[in-house]
This record gives C-alpha cells, structure tokens and sequence, in this order.
C-alpha cells in the first residue's frame, strides 16, 4: 500500500463502471464524512504513472475534492487480468455498461479460459455467453441470449424490520421454502425465491379479489 500523487493516477480508459449523477453525489458525501475508505486498486505504468484498476469513481471526486495524494493498492497485473479484475470490483459500486462490458470480456476471454472466469465474475456460462456475443450476432439472437440469461442474475434489496416484524418474515419464509421446486427456483439464493413467492402468491390473491 504506498499514497500516491493523483496527477500520476490514470483512470482506465476501458472502464465499464458507470454512475449517474445520484451516485457520484452520495459518493462525494461519504468521502466526505467518512474519507475514503477503501484504497483505489492500481498497476503500474510507465514513468511512475500508475492505471487505475478498481475505484476510477473515487478517483474523479477526490480531484475534483482537490486531494493531492491517495492511498493506493498497487498490483502487478498484465491487460487481461486487469479487466477482469476491473469487472470483478465493479460489482461492489455503480452499475456496468453493457456495451464497455462486452468489450473488455471478449479482451479478457481470449486470454483466460471462461471457467477461471466465472469463478471470479458473477455471471453464468449462458450470460458471459450473451455478453461476449454483442457485435458478433444478430441482435434478435443476442436479445434471446440475454433474456435467458437474466434469470440466473441476482438483484440486491435491503430493508429495515422490527423485531416483531423480522420474526413474521422469518416464519414465512421458513414455511415456503420446503415447498419450493427447486428445479423451477431461477436463483440460487433460496431465501431469496421465497420471498418473491410469497409476494407473487399475495398480488395473485389481490388480482383474483378485485377481477
């Protein structure tokens, strides 16, 4: 770990992470409440410059905050391994571009086998599949590719219970989930599938109740 003048961090020019204006507000927020939490992921280049790998967001606020240095993890890593390790990171803040992300897949899939790939990525074969075929097959067969393939796609949601509230979904959930099918369950989070079981099997009710 060693700081780092910010006139020598270069941010990836094939970076696939995208934010909105939102998020570099909260963002900006945070840092500067909290500082920077998490040190920027970096590779060297050449004449003391160093790319940015994972934190290209932060490194915009920060200059834009007027730091001079930040603290960086670097990392000796050739182009390959630096997408992947890019695309890896990305999952932690903002969101992917799907055009910048199929591109720097098909870079990093033709130099490391796709099981190494899914080992790291939270993609299945069938999406890294979709992903990677952009630009290389109709746009029907792609779409038909990717709507397979986002069945397999998990999406994060937070909520804050009560005790007494916690202890209802915890019951519910424990009642669903033996009569799960696990061969119809299009998530390996388990939980997760009950639950929208739960809500699909009250909106079919409130459907039936008002039609």
């Amino acid at each position: 770990m060693i700081d780092i003048p910010i006139k020598n961090l270069k941010p990836a020019p094939w970076n696939s992470n995208v934010m909105d204006d939102r998020m570099i507000d909260r963002l900006k927020e945070s840092i500067m409440r909290y500082g920077c939490l998490t040190n920027l992921v970096v590779r060297p280049l050449i004449d003391r410059d160093y790319e940015v790998i994972g934190g290209n967001w932060r490194l915009k606020v920060l200059s834009e905050m007027g730091i001079d240095t930040i603290p960086c993890a670097v990392v000796g890593i050739d182009d390959a391994q630096a997408r992947l390790l890019s695309l890896a990171l990305n999952r932690i803040e903002g969101e992917d571009d799907l055009g910048l992300k199929a591109e720097a897949l098909k870079k990093v899939l033709e130099d490391i086998s796709q099981e190494d790939v899914l080992e790291l990525l939270p993609e299945t074969a069938q999406s890294l599949q979709a992903l990677a075929s952009i630009g290389q097959v109709e746009m029907a067969t792609y779409l038909q590719n990717w709507q397979q393939a986002q069945s397999a796609r998990l999406h994060h949601a937070q909520f804050q219970l009560t005790k007494a509230q916690s202890e209802v979904v915890e019951e519910a959930l424990k009642s669903v989930l033996p009569k799960i099918d696990k061969s119809e369950a299009d998530s390996p989070n388990m939980r997760g599938t009950a639950l929208y079981f739960i809500c699909k099997s009250f909106i079919d009710k409130e459907v039936t109740h008002h039609g």
